[in-house]
């Protein structure tokens, strides 16, 4: 018998996860795995278990959204252990499920999390705090973790316009952030709406980047909005970000570390959760980190 962790957050999502579980439990069974079961019972839960407890599996099993799966890695890394992380994706968006070839159908991701091939991932690490996928701020992190889900599956990316185009408008009472950005060999200057670091096809349910994550690269994408000054600015931006391609307005490089400084205190999204305030805070890129179970085939 392989003993591993299985971690659930039975809240997450429609919780899907209840009506599974008995199921989940038949399936690991089968395949002679014993799993030590827990519940999440508060945000953080997650977490503080895997840092307490992690350190006596080889593997880990997490059922829930992207943060409860955010807490898992972030609770490995900051245990110092390196177990093989397995994920059951029961969230509302689940983005990074999709980059790492997982189904959304709890029985075919139970499946990969015993089958999987297992793959050594990049992570991000904002100061003294971990990322799986995403680390931003300003008003289109925002518009990504609140628009309705079922806007975005009959709209997809338009929804993330559309929604975005009623946060930023009237232009002259736009949140802003005035911000110096400092990667590689390159300083960038300026005011800005938006500010996000990613290492996924998918942010907020939307389909920003597919052709240019690599998981193990060593290298995070980086995407900044600039305040429009005027209709045509706006216009610039909507179709930058409808078409995925930069401009002046909308800048997007690939980078290993990046430093942030703003005039004015910001908050951060990491994967979604709350992820404390800075005026200047450095972002890396930790290559090849974890080890995560993916339905990717090579």
């Amino acid at each position: 018998m392989k003993k591993i962790l299985f971690i659930y957050n039975p809240n997450s999502g429609q919780r899907a996860i209840n009506d599974k579980l008995s199921w989940i439990i038949e399936y690991l069974s089968s395949k002679s795995i014993f799993p030590t079961v827990y519940a999440t019972q508060k945000s953080g839960d997650c977490r503080e278990i895997v840092e307490k407890y992690g350190k006596d599996f080889e593997e880990i099993l997490i059922s829930g959204g992207d943060g409860t799966l955010d807490e898992a890695v972030s609770g490995a890394l900051k245990a110092d252990i390196d177990p093989i992380i397995s994920y059951i994706p029961t969230g509302s968006t689940n983005d990074f499920s999709k980059t790492i070839n997982i189904s959304s159908d709890i029985e075919k991701a139970t499946k990969t999390a015993v089958r999987g091939k297992v793959k050594r991932i990049d992570v991000g690490k904002i100061d003294d705090k971990y990322f799986v996928y995403v680390a931003a701020f300003g008003a289109l992190s925002d518009i990504s973790f609140s628009t309705d889900q079922d806007v975005k599956n009959i709209l997809g990316r338009s929804a993330y316009i559309v929604e975005g185009i009623k946060q930023l408008l009237p232009i002259q009472s736009m949140q802003s952030y005035k911000a110096e950005i400092e990667f590689d060999d390159e300083l960038i200057k300026g005011e800005f709406i938006h500010f996000m670091v990613s290492n996924s096809v998918s942010v907020g349910g939307f389909n920003l980047f597919d052709d240019k994550v690599g998981l193990t690269d060593g290298v995070f994408e980086v995407t900044l909005v600039k305040k429009p000054e005027s209709i045509v600015d706006l216009n610039t931006i909507i179709q930058s970000l409808t078409t995925g391609e930069s401009s002046d307005l909308v800048i997007q490089r690939q980078v290993k570390k990046i430093r942030i400084k703003t005039e004015k205190e910001v908050s951060w999204s990491l994967d979604g959760e709350f992820g404390g305030k800075t005026t200047d805070c450095t972002i890396e890129v930790i290559g090849k980190r974890i080890n995560m179970k993916t339905g990717i085939i090579d």
